[in-house]
This record gives C-alpha cells, sequence and structure tokens, in this order.
C-alpha cells in the first residue's frame, strides 16, 4: 500500500490570500523529501493556478473560498484546487470555449504555459454556479529521479 500525505488549506477569494497560499504550498512539500528543483517547479505551478482562479475572481466580483489539497506519495504530487465563487455571469459560453479563453489571455498565457510545461496531467472542469475544479498531477517515478528534478 502507498502511503499518501494529504494537507488543506481554505482561504477567501481574496489577493490577500495568495501569500499564505504560496506559504502553505512551500511548507507542504518542503517535508515531502522532494527534489529541490520539482518542488521549486511546483510551487510556480500551484501559484500560477491560485493566483489566475483569484484574480479572475476579483475581476468578476465574485466572492467565495478556494480549496486547495495536495497529496504527496512516492509516485506522484496531486493538487487539487477548487473555488465556490464562480456564481458570476460569464454568457453563454461552452467549456472549451472558456478553456480557450482562459489559455488566451494575456494576463494567463505565461502562467498557462508554465503549468503545463510543469505538470504531467492538467484538467480543469467548470460547473456553472457551483465549483470549478482544476486537477495538476506531477509524477515521481521513483524517489532517486525526485531528488534529481
Amino acid at each position: 500500500m502507498i502511503q499518501t500525505t494529504r494537507r488543506e488549506l481554505d482561504v477567501p477569494l481574496e489577493t490577500r490570500s495568495l501569500a499564505p497560499l504560496r506559504d502553505f504550498v512551500r511548507d507542504a512539500l518542503s517535508g515531502s523529501g522532494l527534489g529541490q528543483q520539482t518542488s521549486r517547479a511546483m510551487v510556480i505551478a500551484i501559484d500560477e493556478a491560485c493566483s489566475s482562479i483569484v484574480l479572475n475572481a476579483k475581476a468578476n466580483g465574485a466572492s467565495g473560498n478556494l480549496h486547495l489539497s495536495i497529496d504527496i506519495d512516492r509516485t506522484r504530487i496531486k493538487v487539487h484546487v477548487a473555488d465556490t465563487g464562480n456564481d458570476y455571469d460569464m454568457g453563454d459560453l461552452t467549456r472549451e470555449e472558456l478553456l480557450h479563453e482562459f489559455t488566451r489571455s494575456k494576463k494567463n498565457e505565461l502562467g498557462t504555459f508554465l503549468i503545463r510545461r510543469i505538470v504531467d496531467e492538467f484538467t480543469y472542469v467548470f460547473k456553472k454556479g457551483f465549483q470549478s475544479e482544476l486537477t495538476m498531477i506531477k509524477f515521481l517515478f521513483d524517489r532517486d529521479e525526485a531528488d534529481k528534478n
């Protein structure tokens, strides 16, 4: 059986939450035994994703919470970000149009590029009126490889 370490944090969808989010991620990854480079890259990816969600909520006058969970085992890091602040009207955009807008935006272009370069799997699910969910997975094939990353 693979042992998983799970850390969770809930914060308001406000820009003042970004610094505590970063500190939480650094702390969660620091005791995981990951290599320094992998740990720094994952901090960047998670920070970019959470910043994008918080700044988008702020720009649209949304309120709510962001829930971040980080599961780490010897084979992978799984990050799950859910927010309840998507109750603002985005018009009649389809899921594909929304994803295209997210990746096309100049403000998010570099962040999306970094996330896709760092993580191995990236999924986003938008549930209008409920919560949006982002999952990022970084595979660690063995502990020796994790130390090299």
